[in-house]
């Protein structure tokens, strides 16, 4: 494919990923699950933010809303500076329409140049933490989920949760708490971890991490996005049969939306200009997107912790490229993170379990990752690679498995028992091998309550527990999407009938146009 066009298809569906991140990631812990001590749950990207963070009554400022009839009136406002750029190559009212036409359906959670919200939205916050302790001694796991502005610091976050799990201490009169952050607030973990140890805590659980990046962020941050056929349809596959899609969209307009790009992509795309789609590339990355990032999740530190080494400078360069000066204290914090945090991860933790901390790492695969980045064949939980929430297992390809002269060397080495059933993964590489459990079938957003039953495994053993203590709950866990459960791992678990074929996606893009023009025409009668 024409590597233009396929850069198209990725900008695309990069926007698509940009909107969906605006999504509250969300995830409470549900159900009558228990600890013998209070946990301190960090949610992810899910506290819910106010314009004025002092009243409830100011509106949210979390979800993106998208009026009936936006993207249509955004649309049809593009096609004449399209094609004033297109003919007469003067794109700046292009590049102007397109950003103020989307800029306020995700600017309205922005931060300052400093990455602070200093226009006084945020988080609304009463005092006071009960003793939510039960008839038995026991604490629910969810009682305790704190509420923070997912967007600042990671630092400043932790120590705000520094002085809530003193707060939960002296209302509980626990000498110790668990501590678990999920996704994005990982990093808030991470940054605790840095700033105060391990001192006063149980098990510390980080769920989904990103440690070296979350490379879906950390490539559209720094502009390296690609697209891969196989990919495509990968993902395609995986999320019209997983039943994600229609949490987005009607499911079948979703599912032949992906068919038409699938085909496309199959047939080496459409024979356009090159020197008009390198002119719409030139302008959509180089000035489009770092606009609309600045004005959005670029302006908050929190998302820049998810941002590798790799793409860290390249990301800066540009989403700040000229206005370095005017930026300069968000720069300040992101830079405070990622090279004494991020970069020192590893360092981090393994000094800490060295000390006796005890540390467990929660990594989901078998998702393939979004198609927009390089690398996209990744083994993932759609957007954090196997490698970054685990720093370092091993894996192989999405849709493959490991090779039969690799997993020989590996039990030559006695090192087969971290390999899994379905030998797509081997953990022996991890940092943290006995204490790095993987959920395969689960996406990165989703949290079940059936993942609870892993979490109260971990908190309730007595000492610190190995992915070898219990076969019922062993390192390797799929989950049923059917049935909401989790399981251990076998070599039948999740097997699927052969792929979508590139006739039948034809067939399905037909039957919709048929379906569409019938209910037309029924109307119009």
């Amino acid at each position: 494919m024409n590597r233009l066009l396929k850069k198209s298809f990725a900008l695309l569906l990069a926007a698509c990923l940009l909107l969906a991140l605006a999504v509250p990631a969300l995830a409470g812990l549900d159900g009558d699950y228990t600890s013998p001590v209070p946990t301190v749950y960090l949610q992810g990207q899910g506290s819910t933010l106010y314009a004025d963070k002092n009243n409830t009554r100011s509106g949210y400022i979390h979800d993106v809303d998208v009026p009936d009839g936006y993207i249509e009136d955004v649309a049809k406002s593009l096609i004449g500076p399209l094609a004033k750029g297109v003919l007469l190559n003067r794109w700046d009212e292009w590049v102007d329409t397109f950003v103020e036409g989307v800029a306020p359906l995700l600017e309205k959670q922005a931060l300052d140049e400093n990455g602070e919200a200093s226009d006084g939205s945020g988080i609304y916050t009463s005092s006071g933490k009960a003793n939510r302790v039960l008839p038995d001694g026991s604490y629910r796991i969810g009682a305790y989920t704190p509420m923070y502005d997912w967007r600042l610091d990671p630092y400043v976050i932790a120590e705000d949760i520094h002085t809530y799990i003193s707060q939960v201490k002296a209302a509980t009169k626990a000498e110790k708490v668990n501590l678990m952050g999920r996704s994005i607030c990982a990093s808030v973990v991470m940054a605790y971890l840095e700033l105060y140890g391990a001192e006063g805590l149980d098990n510390i659980v980080l769920y989904c991490p990103s440690f070296t990046g979350m490379e879906t962020v950390s490539k559209i941050f720094a502009g390296k996005v690609d697209i891969d056929p196989k990919g495509v349809n990968s993902f395609v596959d995986f999320y019209v049969e997983s039943g994600s899609a229609d949490s987005l969209a009607d499911g079948d307009t979703l599912q032949v939306l992906m068919d038409v790009v699938s085909v496309l992509v199959s047939l080496r795309g459409l024979d356009l200009p090159s020197g008009m789609l390198e002119n719409i590339y030139a302008h959509v990355y180089g000035e489009v997107y770092p606009r609309l990032l600045v004005r959005s999740y670029g302006s908050m530190p929190s998302f820049w912790s998810l941002v590798g080494d790799e793409d860290y400078e390249d990301a800066k360069a540009a989403v700040f490229g000229g206005q370095e000066d005017v930026y300069a204290g968000l720069i300040e914090k992101i830079d405070r993170f990622h090279y004494n945090n991020l970069n020192r991860s590893a360092e981090i933790l393994t000094s800490l379990y060295e000390a006796g901390a005890k540390l467990q790492i929660v990594a989901k695969y078998g998702v393939p990752m979004v198609p927009v980045v390089e690398g996209n064949s990744l083994q993932s939980d759609m957007l954090t690679s196997v490698a970054s929430a685990t720093l370092g297992a091993t894996s192989a390809p999405y849709g493959e498995a490991l090779s039969n002269a690799y997993v020989a060397a590996r039990a030559a080495d006695g090192k087969a028992k971290y390999i899994g059933a379905d030998l797509a993964v081997d953990a022996s590489t991890a940092l943290l091998p006995d204490h790095t459990w993987f959920i395969k079938n689960l996406a990165h957003r989703d949290m079940p309550e059936s993942v609870n039953v892993l979490f109260e495994h971990i908190f309730n053993y007595d000492g610190y527990c190995t992915v070898f203590d219990d076969p019922e709950i062993p390192q390797y866990l799929w989950y049923d999407a059917a049935e909401s459960t989790l399981s251990p791992l076998t070599v039948d678990s999740g097997k699927k009938t052969d792929a979508r074929s590139f006739f039948t996606r034809i067939l399905n893009i037909f039957r919709f146009i048929f379906n569409y023009l019938r209910q037309a025409l029924r109307i119009k009668k």
